[in-house]
């Protein structure tokens, strides 16, 4: 039977979509003329001036000019007027700097007005520099105002991409939305022939964002490489070391860049795959039957890892926006060898059987209603990584119960998701891919649990560069003199910042179980330990709950309640919540044995 749809859902998506495209269309252009009129000109002119000749020039005036905004604020503009001679002629101009306007970035235009105001109106001359291809064209500082740029900055490289993110997504889905309701009315009562990647004889993978990537990589490297490069060339690294951060901008392309390259190895490794299944739809309860086709002949040594996997996507409320996170209710995997597969016309074909379990639920075709305090929904995927590691290529899987099996279903005992919690081989498994080491019993009881250092060293590096640079600016705000109140702020913050890198770093917990004590071990390093002993009289339960988020995914510890009144915690880094409820349930069961 399938889900209910619901056909305003899919208007709405059109709709919605198309406004989407209209509303990020200004933001695009927005941010293509600030750079065009304003910071690349401004980056261009600044390579230039390098070579452009100094002569001398007599100011005849100097002058600084402070506006104050609604908010209190203030901005300054130092204003010259000079003559200078070059090449036998005279000429008058008022550029003071490369870049015009009033601003408040750095201590600019203070220096500059000190610098020429001691030259007003005197015989005295100062020094200009020249364009000598337009000799009309002179300033009288060329310095690299790498903040003012590093401002300037943000609006091209910021707003192109956030228009480009909102006008290729609403138009995407549009499309999509508009095409699953081309393939309803073809094909009324068949839900797995909905989706767009249901349409043909094989289910494709899902949408391939490599070209995006591509473009998002580029954008930022073509906006913030000059002025990266600028700053290099100038000296000012050597000069002025705080203007290093002007080139984080310019390391945002790793994330996208990276993303991209995993990518790219799958495209390397399996081209396109495609997944043909013996039946459709795949039912709960019965056999995953089908091969893998790839356009391309694999080599006889290359490996395939095969995922199926059963999600469930829970969809939170987070002040006005959805948050959404996916926990594994079922999994297999299956290594998969090349040297096994047929060869075809265009490539190869590798065959794949897998039983699936009665009592899950089967796969989503539409958004369904969303709940004031949230809603959950089912997916069904299989991933397929080559064995370089590149990012797994995801196929949707029509997974539904036909009206056969539902008459079944109610001649049998009710089935429940619950029964879907993982095994004893799928417990080690899960963990050992969040990098735990955890042992049971033959009665399926833990017996240990090693979490070693570096299970999250992508977030232990962050928070140690974020720190560092923390740090440095605290550093920075000593020796400048900077109010008490951002001295304070800044000097709590940066060890907190640092320490807490160096414990995600360094922390290891290892818990060794027996019938009569539960030992928990902590240490830092080589530096610090302590331990802790428990015999089961000692605990009243054991708990599970979710103490980190990264993005969108929610990470699950579980907790044990002591008659002392601690709660310490035996594991954590968890990320479906089944697992953590599955293994709480166990050390309950280890703790009623004992």
């Amino acid at each position: 039977m399938s889900p209910p749809v619901r056909h305003s859902s899919r208007q709405s998506k059109q709709l919605s979509g198309g406004c989407a495209v209209l509303f990020g269309l200004p933001f695009i252009v927005a941010g293509l003329a600030i750079g065009g009129f304003l910071y690349f000109p401004a980056i261009t002119t600044w390579w230039s001036a390098r070579g452009w000749e100094e002569v001398p020039c007599w100011i005849e005036s100097a002058d600084m000019k402070t506006s104050h905004s609604s908010k209190g604020g203030s901005t300054q503009k130092t204003e010259a007027q000079y003559r200078y001679r070059y090449r036998g002629q005279t000429y008058h101009s008022d550029e003071v700097g490369l870049t015009g306007g009033s601003d408040n970035i750095g201590d600019f235009q203070e220096k500059a007005h000190a610098q020429i105001r001691q030259f007003a109106g005197g015989e005295q001359p100062f020094r200009c520099f020249v364009n000598p291809a337009r000799p009309e064209q002179a300033v009288l500082f060329r310095d690299l105002r790498w903040g003012l740029m590093l401002l300037t900055s943000v609006f091209p490289l910021l707003f192109p991409l956030a228009g480009f993110a909102v006008s290729v997504g609403g138009g995407w889905e549009a499309r999509k939305a508009a095409r699953a309701r081309r393939q309803e009315k073809a094909h009324p009562g068949e839900p797995w022939r909905w989706r767009t990647e249901w349409e043909g004889e094989t289910v494709q993978a899902s949408t391939n964002v490599l070209p995006i990537l591509l473009i998002v990589t580029g954008w930022i490297l073509l906006v913030e490489g000059p002025l990266a490069l600028a700053i290099i060339v100038s000296g000012e690294l050597m000069r002025v070391p705080l203007s290093a951060l002007a080139l984080l901008p310019l390391l945002l392309a790793w994330i996208p860049g990276s993303a991209a390259w995993r990518r790219l190895k799958t495209r390397l490794a399996f081209g396109h795959p495609s997944l043909w299944l013996k039946q459709r739809p795949v039912r709960p309860g019965h056999t995953f039957e089908g091969e893998l086709r790839f356009d391309r002949v694999l080599s006889p040594r290359a490996v395939v890892e095969a995922r199926l996997l059963c999600q469930r996507q829970i969809t939170r409320l987070n002040g006005k926006g959805r948050m959404t996170t996916k926990e594994t209710l079922w999994e297999h995997s299956e290594t998969l060898s090349a040297a096994e597969a047929r060869r075809e016309m265009n490539g190869v074909a590798v065959p794949l059987r897998v039983e699936i379990p009665r009592g899950l639920p089967c796969s989503v075709v539409e958004e369904t209603a969303f709940a004031p305090h949230g809603n959950e929904e089912h997916l069904w995927t299989l991933e397929l990584t080559p064995g370089n590691g590149g990012k797994p290529a995801v196929f949707p899987l029509p997974v539904f119960r036909t009206a056969e099996d539902s008459a079944v279903a109610v001649s049998e005992a009710p089935q429940r998701i619950d029964d879907a919690a993982p095994d004893t081989e799928q417990l080690v498994e899960r963990l050992q891919r969040r990098g735990v080491q955890m042992e049971f019993d033959a009665a399926g009881l833990p017996v240990l649990i090693d979490c070693p250092p570096g299970r999250f060293r992508g977030m232990a590096v962050f928070l140690l560069i974020f720190g560092a640079l923390w740090s440095a600016a605290f550093v920075f705000m000593v020796k400048g003199g900077a109010p008490f109140i951002f001295r304070f702020i800044w000097g709590i913050t940066s060890p907190l910042f640092l320490g807490m890198g160096l414990w995600t770093l360094l922390h290891r917990r290892r818990v060794e179980i027996t019938p009569d004590e539960l030992r928990i071990l902590n240490s830092i390093g080589p530096f610090y330990s302590w331990r802790e002993a428990y015999a089961p009289r000692h605990f009243t339960g054991f708990t599970h709950d979710s103490n980190m988020q990264s993005g969108n995914q929610f990470y699950y510890r579980v907790r044990a309640e002591t008659t002392f009144g601690k709660t310490p915690t035996l594991i954590d880094g968890i990320t479906e919540s089944i697992t953590a409820e599955t293994l709480a349930k166990r050390f309950e069961e280890w703790r009623k044995r004992g």
